[in-house]
């Protein structure tokens, strides 16, 4: 594989919004195939605007993305539904289904118009979204009775249900406890180590700086769209200048004193 062909995305001088208004602009980088980067930044910045945009949800304002060297909007939607699916915040509008069946709505984009049984294929993607979520407990409940966290975690069964090669999560630890904040770690470092190609908005510094390759971070001007701060892999560009600059606060950048040679750091106030 070339170079090249390790390439999956390229955002190019992207800027995106809503009816032609910018909240972010000049946004350049380029997402590897296989790896996880995150879109950081403060509250307002642009994160999930810019995520969107990556998704086809919206339409960029200036700018390319390129998915696989081709113009993003020139691929067929079905097509891109079999390769890209995108997690949102919360799924609180779907109430009336049970967590199975939303999760097998995951598989929409690999059936036929007249399908409406799953046939093999279907119910072992669904069975395997299941147990990577760790929800077999939860299956029959209805979405209107589970926590937070919990529909959170059936958002994404439902896109690993879809076998994408790209994922796409919007602030995907926002409701999660402790406990699946690690798995989720756990997780896209297995995906990841398939193949997956993952990008998620986060707040969280602490769990990009353990599980992302890079980030691009957003900072949003006094008077004006977010633009791109800074983007790169986290141990290089995460410093103490680099995160005042972005949050307007300091931060305390901390090593593990357990072991003082290993690289993971740690952000605190």
């Amino acid at each position: 594989m070339t170079d090249t062909d390790n390439v999956v995305l390229q955002l190019e001088e992207l800027s995106a919004g809503f009816s032609q208004k910018a909240v972010v602009e000049g946004v350049s980088v380029t997402i590897r195939r296989g790896s996880i980067a995150a879109i950081a930044g403060g509250n307002g910045a642009g994160k999930s605007t810019l995520l969107k945009t990556i998704a086809r949800l919206l339409g960029p304002i200036r700018g390319t993305i390129l998915f696989e060297g081709k113009d993003l909007h020139s691929v067929p939607l079905p097509a891109l539904a079999k390769k890209l699916a995108y997690v949102p915040q919360d799924i609180a509008n779907s109430r009336d289904l049970t967590v199975e069946n939303m999760i097998a709505l995951g598989r929409n984009p690999h059936q036929k118009w007249w399908q409406w049984r799953t046939d093999h294929n279907d119910k072992e993607a669904i069975e395997n979204a299941i147990k990577s979520t760790e929800l077999a407990d939860l299956r029959e409940k209805s979405i209107a009775e589970i926590s937070g966290g919990e529909r959170q975690r059936t958002a994404i069964a439902m896109s690993l249900a879809q076998q994408p090669e790209i994922l796409l999560l919007d602030e995907p630890t926002a409701h999660l406890d402790f406990k699946h904040q690690k798995s989720l770690m756990q997780l896209l470092l297995k995906l990841k180590s398939e193949g997956m190609t993952i990008i998620t908005c986060l707040h969280d510094l602490n769990f990009i700086s353990q599980v992302c390759d890079q980030v691009i971070c957003l900072k949003k001007a006094p008077k004006g769209p977010s633009s791109q701060l800074f983007a790169g892999a986290p141990r290089e560009v995460l410093t103490g200048e680099n995160l005042q600059s972005a949050f307007d606060t300091q931060l305390r950048i901390i090593r593990d004193s357990s072991d003082p040679d290993s690289s993971s750091i740690y952000f605190g106030l």
